[in-house]
């Protein structure tokens, strides 16, 4: 029987049983739990709950086990727990809610399941996000049924009737004094929203409706408005479409069903366009990815993308920076992105996404596995506010590198935010096309990332003239050669380095004596010992914080790679901060505690 995993806190564990059959799960997505007959009693149990979390079977899943395996899913929500305090870390602006709202999906269904998510920034991660009020055609409503996460503010209700529902939203930082925000967010419910699309439809004028339903996208895509939404049932539909000014740009999945996009290796998806709403997609599986899976050229009013998962994807003989999710440039901002709660997987020499131009983008609990590739997750130029937060990437044993996340720079970056990530076999890149006198990297900020067996390396973009505040801080960097790494020839150490250059508080696990090696030409100056590292340029001195062990403080493996539970470095060091531990292990009959 499979399973469709969703909402699992990166180094949380469930464990699901089925029948006679049991799994562990750390991760999300798809998950089989062996042998069961057709018609038989779903009887799917959650064995534990995950610390802070509560997981459940969908409200939709069905009471058979279903005789075409259609998954059936499985979410997980975080649930209200006590304040985190963090330590202060830069930035620290304002909390703001990713482009003034439009994260949050604005229409819905009657009778259907609504679940979208906003984005957040700013302030001292983790948030903690709240329902304040509810309403309904301007009159108070009931919030019974509605389920907000704790952690990632996404919002679950099922709207009863067709009308609008209002929803008033807060969310706190995890700063000494809180940062606050509020926003009143609307949901309108409607029939006319949504154009249908199942594999056994028909392609003709009038359908459309949820009983009739068309049978193609690009036919689908044609006889709409940019105010509709095109709702895919279960099944596979083959080949590429655009998104364009003035038609539907929003490709969602019926509640707990899988559409498959086929590319086939014939074209990408293009979105296109400059008018809002944003476009998005969400809940489909990509497969058949040749070069480029989305192309984003422009998608100036936002592109969400959430819970997607990219399949499969292959190069395009030798073509130049292929990835899932593309974004063309022209040295002006042209792409705002919004990626959350999505796989990246088997895409050799692939890259999961290639961004040119891209600004206050948000790429957060997302699962970075391409297989037997050297490349990663890749802001290549002219960045802008960009975001990486809370994602797990993971590189296969012998392609260890140090670009899970490249912030490549050409032409500049400015105020790029990498934190509370995971990385395994890999880590940072920081400037590595930022090559010019003209180029800049400015107030790059990176920390409580939790490296294993990788590093940070520091290109000549963080150092030229001009270039300002890169920060890396309450890091855990388990390397077993020099935890920062230089990739290119110099004679001389940067006039600038100390001044452009902040390490601290960093947990330093390496039995190397270099800090800082050098990647290209072994014996330059950019070799450094941990004497000049810390004495002469004042870098992860013990006065900041920083501690140098040549022994692990880690465990687990993959995923559950972490400081121990219990331990109280946990609010300061490393990508996992502290949950409540579940208090019972009781099996209650229905499998929740």
């Amino acid at each position: 029987m499979n399973i469709r995993l969703e909402g699992l806190a990166l180094g949380n564990t469930v464990s699901l049983r089925q029948g006679g059959t049991t799994v562990q799960a750390s991760l999300n997505g798809a998950l089989s739990l062996g042998a069961a007959a057709p018609g038989t009693p779903l009887s799917v149990q959650v064995l534990s709950q995950p610390d802070g979390q509560h997981c459940a079977l969908s409200a939709q899943a069905p009471s058979q086990v279903p005789a075409d395996a259609t998954p059936v899913f499985v979410r997980c929500v975080h649930t209200a727990a006590a304040r985190i305090t963090m330590p202060a870390t830069t930035p620290d602006g304002p909390l703001s809610w990713w482009h003034n709202g439009a994260g949050l999906r604005a229409i819905a269904y009657p009778g259907l399941a609504y679940e979208s998510r906003p984005g957040v920034v700013g302030g001292q991660f983790p948030y903690e996000f709240r329902l304040l009020a509810t309403r309904f055609n301007g009159q108070s409503a009931s919030s019974a049924g509605v389920s907000l996460d704790f952690r990632r503010g996404t919002l679950r209700f099922v709207p009863a009737a067709a009308g609008s529902y209002e929803f008033d939203l807060e969310v706190r930082d995890s700063a000494a004094v809180q940062k606050v925000a509020q926003r009143t967010f609307v949901v309108s419910a409607g029939a006319s929203h949504f154009l249908f699309v199942a594999p056994g439809g028909v392609d003709a004028p009038g359908r459309g409706g949820i009983d009739q339903p068309l049978q193609t996208i690009p036919y689908a895509l044609a006889q709409g408005t940019s105010a509709q939404a095109l709702m895919l049932r279960a099944g596979t539909y083959a080949g590429r479409f655009d998104l364009n000014d003035g038609r539907p740009r929003q490709i969602l999945a019926y509640p707990d069903e899988i559409p498959v996009l086929a590319l086939n290796q014939s074209g990408n998806i293009t979105a296109r366009f400059t008018e809002a709403p944003a476009a998005r997609l969400e809940g489909v599986d990509i497969t058949g990815v040749r070069q480029y899976g989305i192309v984003s050229d422009p998608s100036l009013p936002g592109l969400v993308v959430r819970q997607v998962r990219f399949l499969d994807g292959v190069v395009a003989n030798g073509g130049e920076n292929p990835a899932y999710i593309h974004g063309w440039g022209d040295l002006q901002q042209r792409h705002r992105f919004l990626v959350q709660d999505s796989e990246f997987n088997n895409y050799p020499t692939g890259y999961a996404t290639t961004w040119f131009d891209a600004g206050d983008s948000l790429f957060e609990n997302n699962q970075v596995r391409l297989g037997a590739t050297t490349v990663g997750v890749h802001d290549k130029d002219n960045s802008q506010r960009n975001v990486y937060r809370e994602n797990f990437i993971e590189y296969a044993p012998g392609f260890a590198n140090s670009n899970g996340i490249q912030i490549s720079a050409q032409y500049g970056s400015e105020q790029v935010h990498i934190h509370h990530n995971l990385f395994v076999n890999t880590g940072v890149l920081l400037g590595g096309q930022c090559l010019t006198e003209g180029c800049t990297m400015r107030a790059h900020d990176i920390h409580h990332n939790t490296i294993a067996s990788g590093a940070i390396v520091l290109r000549w973009g963080a150092f030229n003239v001009g270039s300002a505040d890169t920060r890396i801080s309450h890091n855990l960097i388990r390397s077993t050669p020099a935890p920062y790494a230089w990739a290119s020839c110099l004679n001389t150490v940067p006039a600038a380095f100390a001044s452009q250059l902040r390490t601290r508080a960093n947990r330093l696990e390496t039995s190397s004596s270099n800090a800082m090696r050098d990647t290209e030409c072994g014996g330059s100056a950019m070799n450094m010992s941990w004497a000049t590292w810390r004495d002469t340029h004042g870098l992860d001195t013990l006065a900041s914080g920083s501690v140098l062990s040549a022994t692990s403080d880690l465990g687990g493996s993959g995923a559950l790679t972490r400081l121990p539970a219990g331990d109280a470095r946990l609010t300061t060091l490393g990508h996992r901060y502290p949950l409540p531990m579940s208090t019972s292990l009781n099996v209650f009959a229905d499998g929740f505690e």
